[in-house]
């Protein structure tokens, strides 16, 4: 059964709502990162995606659930509120589900909770450990919505949001919803800027996926949340493919074999040919491993013959949030056809010894059908999905 996507809500450093990302796409010679020096504990200054603008206040709300994080759902939900109460009339609210995909949820919180700690010998009056359960942004969502359905969070690192997606559509079709939010949320936190730092995989300037100087990722911060129904729209999920590499905690399999494993399914489960798609967005992290697998595993599906491209130069690799981010942006590109396809943005010379898929390098308004958005997370954890519109005479 076919799970179509209502609407999206869509916040990160690219800009606020559907339309300011469309222009920012339009205008990739421009930098979207942005250097903070308040992220990691020796004070260096880092590139980070950050959301820009003021974010809706959370006053009305229990202290646990006044988080930057769920300050961004917020964003985020407002976007689709209306096209959210105009579906669920009729709707029983236990036939409304939210399913979010996080890694952070309220860990930045916690940490200004421990630095007070640390100083005064106790936490604040406000805080409430509730904030950093995993949960907590998709409570916080349900209540919005008066969502009385399956309510949960799903934390796979990088994959978390994009398996969001697949488990909205499964909700849909075992029959356990009606209406399902789906998404993804994460923000920034010395918790994430650190722990990557650690593994040496943090950049020292701006990434540059696929290029041969490539040294690691830009970390950022979003919110992406779509609603996902059987009520037909344009644009549905048509296909998802997940694997599991089963090979390292954290490094990728160089073979690409789950990569590709997922990439296939994903085309079976959507009833297409490789040459069929029009756009892959690419996990493309800039870390020299991932590169290596990914290009090798993009090669093997597609060849050189799909246009692809990273857009962790615009928004930075937002961990729990990439899978729904990403996807989003192909729902934007599917939506209207007035938005170039992402420039793959790289400053350095590219790594002749990868193989040589095909990167967008130009404004390209190629008016796609069908994309797919690759999310491939620590741990080897795989998920290709496919988005695409309908044909007219469905």
């Amino acid at each position: 059964m076919t799970s179509f996507i209502n609407d999206l809500g869509i916040v990160c450093s690219l800009g606020c709502g559907q339309s300011e990302i469309k222009q920012s796409l339009k205008n990739p010679e421009q930098e979207y990162l942005s250097l903070d020096s308040e992220l990691h504990t020796s004070g260096r200054p880092v590139y980070v995606g950050k959301v820009r603008g003021k974010l809706p206040s959370l006053a009305p709300f229990p202290s646990h659930y006044q988080t930057r994080n769920n300050a961004l759902a917020k964003l985020a939900y407002s976007q689709i509120e209306s096209a959210f109460l105009t579906l669920s009339q009729g709707v029983e609210k236990k036939r409304i589900a939210v399913v979010i995909g996080t890694s952070t949820s309220g860990v930045a919180t916690g940490e200004e909770a421990a630095l007070h700690f640390k100083v005064q010998g106790g936490f604040p009056k406000e805080y409430d450990y509730q904030c950093q359960e995993l949960v907590a942004p998709a409570q916080f969502i349900a209540d919005l919505a008066g969502a009385l359905g399956p309510v949960y969070a799903i934390s796979t690192a990088c994959s978390s949001s994009a398996k969001a997606m697949m488990t909205a559509h499964m909700l849909l079709d075992s029959d356990l919803a009606d209406i399902v939010i789906c998404g993804g949320v994460d923000s920034l936190c010395r918790l994430t800027v650190n722990g990557f730092d650690a593994l040496e995989s943090v950049s020292a300037s701006l990434c540059e996926p696929f290029a041969q100087e490539r040294d690691g990722i830009n970390i950022g911060e979003a919110a992406a949340l779509f609603i996902m129904s059987n009520q037909v729209s344009k644009i549905a999920l048509f296909g998802v493919g997940e694997s599991s590499d089963a090979y390292h905690i954290s490094a990728p399999d160089p073979s690409g074999a789950g990569a590709i494993s997922a990439m296939q399914q994903a085309l079976e489960m959507a009833g297409c040919d490789v040459s069929d798609i029009d756009y892959v967005n690419l996990h493309g992290t800039g870390t020299v491993k991932n590169d290596e697998m990914e290009s090798k595993a993009v090669f093997d599906v597609f060849a050189d013959n799909v246009n692809a491209s990273s857009t962790k130069r615009f928004t930075g690799h937002t961990l729990g949030a990439a899978g729904a981010l990403e996807a989003g942006l192909c729902w934007l590109l599917l939506d209207d056809h007035q938005t170039p396809l992402p420039m793959h943005k790289m400053t350095k010379p590219r790594d002749m010894s990868l193989p040589q898929i095909s990167l967008v390098n130009a404004t390209n308004y190629t008016k796609p059908k069908l994309c797919l958005s690759n999310s491939f997370a620590f741990g080897g954890n795989n998920i290709s999905l496919i988005l695409g519109t309908r044909n007219e005479e469905e």
